[in-house]
């Protein structure tokens, strides 16, 4: 019979703890605490975490508050639970809680379908200027990278995502191809520990705005379908936006929100 695997040191917890922000909800910082050792390589996957009572001897908090970060970290997909052996560091795959908001299905075998994208311009705009859409950014100026996103052998539809502007330095170089096709999602968890945790949508049979009229070859006016996606962490704050615009005919797209399963 195999020995059970040794436990995570708790060491580069502690650190991580002791350099976490002090003002949030204690089980928050706790949660932060863990994804910045995994994110600095102090923990690997497939690493057996602490048990609970350990993790409270070494740090300022009660069994409840271990319990619930825990509970957290399995839900965000950071951690897996074994059944008698403990809880432990998910792999690669699973550490990065990207939530799929839309996806494109096959009628006939309901399968979802890959969707393609492609970047068409990257700039600073003002959030005034958006009104509504981006007055939840708590910030005068964001990034938009306007891209077209399609399925094969399908015409594309045009969308606009906004992102506050300190992460587009994590960004592959604008100027690259490297943007086509990028999943923000997986950039901005690996570069600042981002996670999404629930999404807003709203849609609405609208105008297209010009630009997109313009780079999917319609004639305006052209009403088509306005989708709009706001994107929030676990504390309620805004981290993305996405608009898509859909031309009328264009194959229906599915919304929804859910980490990935692999």
């Amino acid at each position: 019979m195999s020995a059970k695997p040794d436990n995570l040191p708790l060491g580069p917890l502690l650190g991580h703890w002791k350099a976490s922000e002090a003002t949030l909800v204690k089980y928050q910082r706790l949660t932060e605490a863990f994804a910045a050792c995994i994110r600095a390589g102090d923990y690997r996957p497939g690493g057996r975490l602490p048990n609970e009572t350990e993790i409270c001897a070494a740090l300022p908090v009660g069994l409840s508050t271990v319990q619930k970060a825990l509970a957290q970290m399995v839900e965000e997909g950071l951690v897996v639970r074994r059944r008698k052996l403990g809880s432990f560091i998910a792999e690669a795959s699973n550490q990065v809680p990207e939530v799929h908001i839309y996806r494109f299905r096959d009628p006939a075998t309901g399968e979802e379908m890959m969707p393609y994208t492609r970047v068409l311009r990257v700039s600073r705009v003002q959030t005034e200027t958006y009104g509504k859409l981006l007055a939840e950014f708590d910030a005068e100026e964001v990034i938009r990278i306007d891209r077209l996103v399609w399925v094969e052998g399908e015409r594309p539809a045009f969308s606009a995502f906004y992102l506050p502007v300190e992460y587009h330095k994590g960004m592959p170089d604008e100027k690259t191809e490297t943007l086509h096709g990028a999943s923000y999602h997986r950039i901005l968890w690996e570069t600042y520990g981002v996670r999404i945790a629930h999404v807003r949508h709203a849609a609405s049979a609208e105008l297209l705005s010009g630009m997109a009229c313009e780079h999917l070859d319609l004639a305006a006016p052209h009403v088509g379908m306005l989708w709009d996606a706001h994107e929030f962490n676990r504390d309620n704050r805004l981290q993305i936006v996405q608009r898509f615009e859909l031309p009328r005919g264009h194959r229906p797209m599915e919304l929804a929100e859910r980490k990935s399963v692999l």
